[in-house]
């Protein structure tokens, strides 16, 4: 039995997963850009040898060599870093991936401000905007290990070229093993007629403790949990919008173009209604702690607090 609140390495979750598949499915392959040591993927070197790909330094090579694979009736698993693999080899995504919706699986590992003493060069924080942008493509966000040994299954056996995104861990468990992930499907993690936070990766662990903290104060706070960015689940955003009438998006990304565009899209479309969204603010990662660095890019549980009461301030002044 897996324990909510516990701490599981998304590695081993990683390369367990991997193993699995490929015990299944002798199309499984997985090729690396030189860090199997960092996504995990070392274990299915040592289990199929002939099925792991090492490319080295190569992100554009690594997409092209996938694309080929996938050609010839084989489901790739390609992994890097998510800011390699959405800008380096963005071309090969696109013409190589996508155009041909090739049955590839892109791994984009530290996603995010999980990065941390990597640099900004290496915090990637536009991943999401420029892989969701791609017809075709399919776009992921797991908050805990326990959904992403379940969305890579779901994505090994859904034909179709997908973009996983990978946050570093160690990551806090959210769900039980009886968890079922759904593609385009939101997880309620809490029902409530206030506001409604809704979060992505590891900002949903920072949703629960906000949540908890606004509700010991007496409000009733919906959460939405996200694990699926592209095609995103339109019916959960529209009945938050109508129920609770604001919306606070919290995302380990850039506010341009991740989940908090393609949640305001959402609402634009249909039912406008007051959106907040939390993430970077048109700015590069810098090298620190997570912890630090969620505080100073204002994705924290303390700053959603903060935003969920300046929302309600807001709504109070057009009432």
């Amino acid at each position: 039995m897996t324990d909510i609140g516990s701490v599981i390495d998304v590695r081993t979750t990683y390369g367990n997963t991997l193993v699995g598949l490929g015990e299944t499915d002798e199309r499984i392959v997985v090729l690396e850009a030189d860090l199997m040591k960092a996504s995990g993927s070392e274990l299915f070197l040592k289990r199929f040898p002939d099925r792991h790909f090492q490319v080295g330094i190569a992100e554009q090579n690594l997409v092209g060599i996938a694309s080929g694979l996938a050609a010839m009736g084989k489901i790739p698993f390609a992994s890097t870093f998510s800011n390699f693999l959405s800008q380096r080899a963005c071309d090969q995504v696109v013409n190589s991936v996508a155009f041909n919706i090739f049955n590839v699986k892109l791994c984009g590992t530290y996603a995010g401000l999980t990065q941390e003493k990597n640099g900004g060069t290496h915090i990637g924080v536009e991943d999401i905007a420029i892989m969701r942008v791609m017809p075709k493509m399919v776009v992921l966000a797991p908050a805990d290990c326990t959904e992403l040994a379940a969305a890579m299954q779901w994505a090994a056996f859904y034909e179709g070229p997908v973009y996983l995104r990978i946050p570093r861990g160690p990551l806090r468990t959210l769900f039980g093993d009886t968890y079922q992930f759904k593609v385009g499907k939101a997880v309620i993690m809490s029902e409530g007629t206030d506001a409604t936070i809704v979060t992505s990766d590891i900002t949903t662990w920072e949703g629960v403790q906000a949540r908890e903290a606004l509700e010991s104060r007496g409000l009733h706070i919906r959460h939405l949990h996200m694990p699926t960015i592209k095609p995103i689940d339109r019916e959960e955003i529209l009945r938050a919008a109508t129920e609770t009438g604001a919306i606070v998006t919290v995302e380990n990304h850039s506010r341009l173009g991740g989940l908090g565009s393609a949640v305001t899209e959402v609402v634009c479309d249909s039912c406008p209604t007051l959106v907040s969204r939390l993430g970077m603010n048109d700015r590069y990662g810098e090298t620190a702690r997570l912890g630090w660095l969620l505080d100073r890019h204002g994705i924290s549980s303390a700053h959603i607090v903060k935003a969920v009461e300046e929302i309600l301030g807001r709504m109070g002044g057009l009432r």
